[in-house]
């Protein structure tokens, strides 16, 4: 994606606590993969990206990783600076490569920065705080099925109808083409969670109260699946959208479409004839 043998694979270890250590170990993972000049960016603090040197670093890149770490540690120390800005602008205008582990949760407009695993809806279960922004509309939760975060998209978007919450499992990755569609790589899945609720009492339930949510749809995609972005619909590895069921609580038989459609749950017997 990044140009192979011509690529030019800028390091950003903002999140990291060990940038040095984290940066070596890109590198060589890089190089090894084939990837032509990796190089770093060093964060010791705002200013350091806020300059003309860290905007000219993404102009000669053709894709920008961010490492793991602590993704509130990332966006204190990048977010609004000349570096993220530019960043953005040619993810959305050139197709630059943005890529990242902490850095996927860093890069939704509504970031995830903690919260409790095994609690349930409730707003106190969660910390949020403001994301870069590069992928708007959105909430991307890590290491999703493996740390149990289910009631933790269910909580953000119970407050936030218009968010689209994605969760991530480990050893996997999504392929985003912004405002278009995402395509699922790896060996688990991603579970897409629709925020457009029929109804939530988020604006009456205080803190510690348990949230109610209506009619919320979640997806899990394995790898070659996708989602449409526009349509909020899923994509078969094919490349056909599945469509809207248009009569919930109804199943369809597309190969006996003239058969009458059969209904969820048993229909009542006859009353036996004496």
């Amino acid at each position: 994606m990044a140009g192979g043998k011509k690529s030019r694979i800028l390091i950003c270890a903002a999140p990291s606590g060990e940038p040095d250590r984290v940066e070596r170990i890109y590198r060589n993972l890089f190089k090894a993969a084939g990837a032509g000049e990796v190089f770093e960016i060093d964060v010791p603090d705002r200013h350091a990206v806020d300059s003309q040197e860290a905007e000219e670093a993404v102009n000669r890149a053709t894709a920008v990783f961010f490492t793991g770490g602590d993704q509130l540690r990332l966006t204190s120390l990048i977010a609004g600076t000349r570096f993220a800005e530019r960043v953005r602008e040619r993810l959305w205008t050139e197709g630059l490569v943005v890529a990242g582990t902490a850095g996927a949760a860093a890069m939704s407009s509504t970031m995830l920065i903690s919260g409790s695993s095994d609690g349930t809806v409730r707003r106190s279960d969660i910390v949020l705080a403001p994301g870069l922004g590069f992928w708007r509309d959105t909430t991307i939760d890590t290491h999703f099925s493996q740390r149990g975060r289910v009631s933790r998209l269910l909580t953000i978007f119970a407050q936030n109808p218009q968010v689209l919450g994605i969760g991530i499992d480990e050893n996997t990755a999504i392929e985003v083409q912004p405002g278009i569609k995402f395509t699922v790589l790896g060996k688990n899945a991603v579970y897409v969670f629709d925020g457009r609720v029929t109804h939530s009492n988020a604006p009456d339930a205080g803190d510690d109260d348990v949230l109610a949510l209506t009619d919320s749809i979640v997806h899990a995609l394995p790898e070659g699946y996708g989602f449409d972005l526009q349509t909020k619909r899923p994509i078969l590895p094919t490349g056909e959208q599945i469509p809207e069921n248009p009569e919930p609580g109804i199943f369809h038989d597309r190969q006996r479409s003239n058969r009458r459609p059969t209904h969820c749950g048993a229909e009542r017997p006859a009353p036996a004839r004496s």
